[in-house]
């Protein structure tokens, strides 16, 4: 880890509690203030991205980003720039930034994951919107529908390959799974926004992925993946103590770094972006959230988030709904997973 870079409060002390001082250290040595080479190539390949950002009542959210490939630009190792369709603006990790005045840019986390070579990479930074139809930039082209996103990289690193999927129906394979007979699509479409309803638990049980969304005392954003067989989220209805309902997320064994734990230890605060790929929808659920010990939760829990280390545990206070037509970057994603090989990108040329 470069010498600037120096753990949270929060990381220390999940490592100092769980043991993993020596594990974290060795992750913290693939951290970089800047993006290498290696991450620069293959960020002009992606078509999916997470964005990690605060809303403007300093709540943890996130968005699940689908573009055609070469969307993401990086004119030199501190600066990544994405360019957006012109619907995301209004979305809440990104309507924040369009408070900001000029000058003041507030914190990013962004998450780029290819299941099919099971490589992710992990940028933070601050940002700011780019209010031009053109980038800012020589040789990046945009169109009158784009967004420019600019994020001065903070912190960029690999995650190891471990804990990947690499068959995700409507992402890497066209194996569609059956219609599901506990939720439709209008339900969730349709939901209230903040429930977690019978439509919503059917719907997360039938998922085996997520991405979690934390920040930490600095408002420092970070996107974190986390996968299991499907049902290994476990839902609770509303009650006294969570009127929104509660997620669990059960936290196995990894590579000790901590971060999202770490982060909620120290604000309390998580968001899970949960996609169903193949029904074109994602949600996000946020609210407050606590880290326990599989012996802190109740038995039926424990026992359905089993082989778990932890247990987080989220009490929803919002469900935010988002959905598109994502077809052309799901078929690029499913062309790369077929050749089993990043696909060769221009990056500027697909930007017409």
């Amino acid at each position: 880890m470069d010498d600037e870079q120096v753990l949270s409060p929060g990381q220390r002390e999940a490592r100092r509690r769980w043991g993993t001082q020596a594990g974290g250290a060795a992750f913290d040595q693939k951290k970089k203030s800047y993006l290498t080479e290696q991450a620069r190539e293959f960020l002009a390949q992606q078509s999916l991205c997470v964005i990690a950002g605060l809303d403007t009542h300093g709540q943890p959210g996130g968005l699940l980003v689908l573009e055609t490939p070469g969307f993401v630009q990086t004119p030199d190792e501190q600066t990544c720039l994405l360019r957006l369709s012109k619907r995301y603006e209004t979305t809440r990790p990104l309507e924040r930034l369009r408070s900001f005045f000029p000058g003041i840019y507030p914190d990013l986390g962004l998450f780029f994951i290819c299941h099919s070579t099971r490589e992710r990479l992990c940028i933070q930074g601050t940002a700011e919107l780019l209010f031009l139809d053109f980038s800012p930039f020589s040789g990046f082209v945009g169109t009158c529908t784009s967004t420019w996103l600019l994020l001065h990289v903070r912190q960029a690193f690999f995650h190891c390959p471990k804990y990947i999927k690499t068959r995700i129906p409507g992402l890497t394979t066209a194996d569609l799974p059956a219609p599901s007979l506990l939720w439709r699509r209008a339900d969730i479409l349709n939901c209230k926004q903040a429930v977690v309803s019978e439509a919503i638990r059917a719907f997360i049980a039938e998922r085996a992925l997520c991405y979690v969304c934390t920040v930490n005392r600095q408002g420092y954003c970070a996107v974190n993946h986390r996968g299991g067989a499907p049902g290994f989220l476990v839902t609770r209805p509303s009650c006294n103590e969570a009127p929104g309902g509660m997620v669990f997320l059960p936290d196995y064994a990894g590579n000790g770094a901590f971060e999202a734990i770490g982060n909620i230890l120290e604000t309390g605060k998580a968001a899970i972006l949960i996609p169903a790929f193949a029904s074109h929808i994602a949600l996000c659920l946020s609210g407050c959230a606590r880290v326990c010990e599989l012996q802190e939760v109740s038995e039926d829990v424990a026992q359905q988030c089993k082989g778990a280390e932890r247990i987080i545990a989220l009490s929803v206070q919002r469900v935010e709904v988002q959905s598109d037509d994502w077809s052309a970057s799901l078929a690029y994603e499913r062309e790369k997973a077929e050749a089993k090989q990043q696909i060769p990108i221009t990056a500027c040329s697909l930007l017409v």
